[in-house]
C-alpha cells in the first residue's frame, strides 16, 4: 500500500477490519517513514518504539477477535511534549525541566490510548510553548514538511510537521494563542481549537484558562473523530465542561446554506497580509457563498487585544514558574528568561485590567455573532518563512513582531471554538490556512463549515518531501 502513510483513519481502520493491513505493519510503515525523513524535520523529542510496537500488536490482536477498541484503534499518533505521557520525561521543550519519567498521562493522551491508538513518542515545542514557532533550545528547530528550509510554526509545530509529512494520521497538541492553528496553516493540515473546558486538561497550563489540548489531523472528518475522543471526562479536571455524549462530528454533512458568515480580512487592525493569502481568502469567501451561506464583509468591534494577551501570559509564566529552583533557572533560554523579566513588572492593576478587558472583548464578539453565525479570517498573515527566524522578516518593522499571527490569540480571549483548514497554496508551494470562528458552544457549527469548505477547496494536504 504505496499510500499507506496517508490513509485517513476511516480507511485505516477499513483496511483493519478487512484484513488488508494490520496495525503492526501500518506502525512499520510510518516508522520506515520517520527514520527516512525525520533527520530534515526534526519533529520528535521522543521517539517511543518499543512502546508503539507492544501498542501496536495488541491492537492486531483485537481486530483480529473482531473486537476494536473503535475509531482509533491502531492508528498510529504523537503527542506535544507538555501532554504528560506515564513513563517518559515531561520536559516542554526546556533544558530547564527534569528528565526524569513522570507517572500520570495527560486526559487526552490517555482517552487515545483506551481508544487503542499507537503512541509514537513526544513532538518538538519551544521553550514551555512560548511563541509562534518551533525553535527549542532542547531539540533545535523544527522545519515544513513543503519545505524543509522554512519554518513549520508553533507552538504545537511538532505536531503538525509529523502530520504534514505522513508519520502519523493525527497528533495532540495544546493552543494557547493559536499554537494548533498556526503550525497546521503552515504545514496544510487541520489543527481545531475547541471551546474553552470542553477538553479535559491536566495538569493545567502555565497560560491557564487560554489553553485547550486538540487534534491535529489532515482532513476535517478525523479533526471530529479525534476531538469525540478526547472530549470525554477526566476526574482530574473539574473545571472542564460537563461531557456530551452525541458526536460533535456526527452532522458534519449538514453544510453552510442559509448561514450568516462574516469575513474580515484583517479584524480592523492586522496591519499587513501577503497578497497571495488576501486572494486565496477573498476566493473562499465565494466558494462559501457558492454552497448557499449568506457572505457579508464585516469587522467586529474591536481594537487589537494583543498587549491585553501578552499580560496574562506573561503572568501565567512568572507565576508557574516563580519556584524555580535557581541552578534550573538559570538554563532557561534567553527568550523564556526576557517572558520573565517583562512579567516582573506587572501590578495587580495590570493583570486585572486585562481581565476585564477580556470580558468586554468577549461581549463584544457575542454581539456581533448576534448577527453573525461564523467569522472567517485568514489563520496567519503570512506563509511559512525561514526555518531559524521567529517572524517573517517584512515584519520587523512593526513593534509588535507577533503581528504575522493577529488572528488567533483573540479565539482564545474569548473561549470560542476556532479551526484551521488549508486554502491552497502559494506560488512557491506552501500552503495558506482558513481560519473559522463561532461562539462558544458550537464547535459542531465550526466543524460542519470546514468540512463543507474542505470539499470545495480541494486541499491535497501531501507535502513533495
Amino acid at each position: 500500500m504505496p499510500d499507506l502513510p496517508f490513509l485517513s483513519l476511516a480507511q485505516l481502520a477499513r483496511s483493519f477490519e478487512r484484513k488488508e493491513i494490520s496495525p503492526v505493519e501500518a506502525l512499520e510503515a510510518q516508522l520506515d517513514r520517520i527514520a527516512a525523513l525525520n533527520e530534515r524535520i526534526n519533529a520528535f523529542t521522543i521517539l517511543d518504539e518499543d512502546r508503539a510496537r507492544a501498542a501496536a500488536r495488541a491492537s492486531e490482536a483485537r481486530w483480529l477477535r473482531g473486537a476494536p477498541l473503535g475509531p482509533l484503534d491502531g492508528a498510529p499518533f504523537t503527542a506535544k511534549d507538555n501532554l504528560m505521557v506515564a513513563g517518559l520525561p515531561h520536559r516542554r521543550g526546556s533544558r530547564a525541566m527534569p528528565a526524569d519519567p513522570v507517572p500520570d498521562t495527560a486526559p487526552a493522551v490517555l482517552r487515545c490510548q483506551e481508544g487503542g491508538a499507537v503512541l509514537l513518542g513526544l513532538t518538538t515545542m519551544p521553550e514551555l510553548g512560548a511563541g509562534p514557532v518551533t525553535i527549542s533550545p532542547l531539540t533545535g528547530a523544527t522545519t515544513n514538511p513543503w519545505d524543509t528550509s522554512k519554518q513549520a510554526g508553533g507552538s504545537s509545530g511538532g505536531g503538525a510537521a509529523s502530520v504534514s509529512a505522513g508519520f502519523c494520521p493525527f497528533a495532540l497538541g495544546s493552543d494557547a494563542g493559536g499554537s494548533l492553528r498556526i503550525p497546521a496553516a503552515l504545514t496544510g493540515v487541520v489543527g481545531f481549537k475547541a471551546t474553552g473546558g470542553l477538553v479535559p486538561m491536566y495538569p493545567p497550563n502555565v497560560a491557564g484558562g487560554l489553553s485547550c489540548v486538540g487534534p491535529l489531523a489532515r482532513n476535517v472528518r478525523d479533526t471530529a473523530t479525534v476531538l469525540d475522543i478526547i472530549a470525554r471526562p477526566d476526574a482530574r479536571d473539574a473545571m472542564a465542561l460537563p461531557w456530551r455524549p452525541d458526536s460533535l462530528g456526527g452532522n458534519l454533512e449538514q453544510g453552510v446554506r442559509g448561514k450568516r458568515v462574516a469575513l474580515s480580512l484583517t479584524l480592523g487592525y492586522a496591519p499587513r497580509v501577503d497578497p497571495e493569502i488576501a486572494g486565496a481568502f477573498r476566493q473562499a469567501g465565494q466558494r462559501l457563498a457558492a454552497l448557499g451561506a449568506i457572505v457579508e464583509e464585516a469587522d467586529p468591534d474591536i481594537d487589537n487585544p494583543i498587549d491585553d494577551y501578552l499580560v496574562l501570559l506573561q503572568a501565567g509564566y512568572r507565576y508557574a514558574l516563580q519556584h524555580m529552583p535557581a541552578e534550573r533557572r538559570a538554563l532557561l533560554s534567553p527568550v523564556m528568561a526576557g517572558i520573565l523579566e517583562d512579567g516582573a513588572g506587572l501590578a495587580l492593576e495590570d493583570y486585572m485590567g486585562a481581565q476585564a478587558r477580556c470580558q468586554d472583548l468577549a461581549r463584544r464578539l457575542h454581539a456581533f455573532h448576534q448577527r453573525f453565525d461564523l467569522l472567517l479570517t485568514p489563520t496567519v498573515a503570512a506563509p511559512a518563512f525561514d526555518a531559524n527566524l521567529s517572524y517573517p522578516k517584512e515584519f520587523e518593522e512593526f513593534p509588535n513582531r507577533r503581528a504575522w499571527t493577529p488572528y488567533t490569540s483573540l479565539f482564545n480571549l474569548t473561549q470560542q471554538p476556532a479551526i484551521s483548514i488549508p486554502m491552497g497554496l502559494t506560488a512557491a508551494g506552501l500552503p495558506m490556512g482558513l481560519h473559522i470562528a463561532a461562539p462558544r458552544g458550537h464547535d459542531a457549527q465550526v466543524l460542519q463549515a470546514a468540512h463543507a469548505l474542505e470539499a470545495v477547496l480541494g486541499f491535497e494536504a501531501r507535502p513533495p518531501i
